[in-house]
């Protein structure tokens, strides 16, 4: 037996064309974001937050050196180096003067600030080199520097004057400063830490929380602080900033105090701040703060007059999206919902005008 069956078919109809969005929201994490920052000088500085890409921010009151080039150390606060092999090449952001430095055969690249760069030669031994005219090396010996001393950390802070090393010998770590004008080293602190916590300035040098002036007088013995929850991140002037506390209170947040190394008197710097503290080599610093990453902001910190801080938004930190699990207007309003910040979830609001288009900025709702 045969079946046979007929298929009815409609003419095909075209899908009705969607209406064009009046507005398009982006939902983002409160979570707010460390950065780092691979330079930060005297015109500007440069950021990356987390591991996106690097951001460059010029301050709109810099002002450019009179006079700019290896033979004005003062101006390297706003030289950029970047380093390709055996070749470091240098630009100041401001004058557009350029140099380079060709380490030398055999030399290792250790750091580099302003216009000098510090290297290591396969004796043990540490250089400083400079340019002259733009493209001839000039090697300095440092001199002073402990026989038989393993440097394990070198680090730039707020100041092209000075780099720091953090050596070890007879099984103590000590750190001193290397005077880059002339290669001179100086022992300042022998530490119990292995790795002791350092920030320093052209002024003062604070390791281990014992504090000296870098034109102290030799044989002077540093000053103990008082230690904190808190970390040293830099130095402005007199004054000592303290964050990343490892410990904070419940329903407290986190936040940039100073203490002055002269009077030892104590303020606060920026409320809600944290990660994203560093100094310039202008002598300044930068920081993080903020309730959110709905306002979450890079802080200049440079100093006043009268010896004190002074803060200044110079750069807006994007917040990072997140996904949405679920939406819903009401009342003139649209709510999305999902994960933020870390693993919580939050609906998160956005007013709606007339025309049915978000206006405003993201606004925190209740946590379900």
């Amino acid at each position: 037996m045969a079946l046979s069956c007929t298929v009815l078919t409609a003419p095909a109809q075209a899908a009705p064309e969607a209406d064009e969005p009046v507005g398009t929201v982006r939902l983002v994490t409160e979570k707010r974001v460390t950065v780092d920052y691979p330079w930060a000088g005297a015109s500007g500085f440069q950021y990356r937050p987390g591991t996106t890409s690097v951001t460059t921010v010029d301050y709109p009151d810099a002002t450019p050196p009179d006079h700019a080039g290896p033979d004005d150390l003062s101006s390297g606060t706003d030289v950029v180096n970047t380093r390709d092999g055996q070749t470091v090449t240098q630009r100041h952001r401001s004058t557009g003067v350029t140099a380079t430095v060709t380490i030398p055969s055999g030399h290792a690249y250790r750091a580099a600030a302003g216009w000098s760069v510090l290297t290591m030669d396969g004796t043990g031994a540490l250089h400083v080199l400079r340019t002259v005219e733009g493209t001839l090396t000039v090697d300095t010996p440092v001199t002073g520097f402990p026989a038989g001393a393993r440097p394990v950390l070198y680090r730039t802070g707020g100041s092209v004057g000075r780099l720091a090393i953090v050596y070890v010998l007879d099984g103590k770590a000590s750190v001193g400063l290397v005077d880059l004008a002339d290669g001179a080293f100086r022992t300042y602190v022998t530490s119990d830490e292995a790795t002791p916590q350092l920030a320093f300035n052209d002024r003062w040098l604070v390791a281990d929380w014992k504090a000296i002036l870098v034109d102290a007088e030799p044989g002077t013995e540093p000053t103990a602080l008082t230690t904190t929850v808190a970390q040293p991140e830099g130095v402005v002037g007199d004054q000592l900033l303290l964050g990343n506390p490892t410990f904070v209170q419940g329903g407290t947040e986190a936040a940039l105090t100073a203490r002055s190394l002269a009077t030892g008197a104590s303020s606060t710097v920026l409320t809600s701040s944290f990660g994203g503290i560093d100094p310039t080599l202008d002598g300044g610093a930068l920081a993080t703060a903020g309730p959110s990453s709905l306002d979450w902001n890079i802080h200049r910190i440079t100093l006043t007059d009268s010896g004190g801080l002074t803060t200044t938004k110079v750069a807006r930190v994007p917040a990072a999206a997140t996904g949405v699990q679920g939406l819903a207007v009401a009342g003139g309003e649209l709510f999305l919902h999902g994960a933020t910040p870390g693993a919580s979830l939050r609906y998160s609001g956005f007013h709606l005008d007339a025309d049915g288009r978000p206006t405003g900025a993201q606004t925190p709702a209740a946590r379900r």
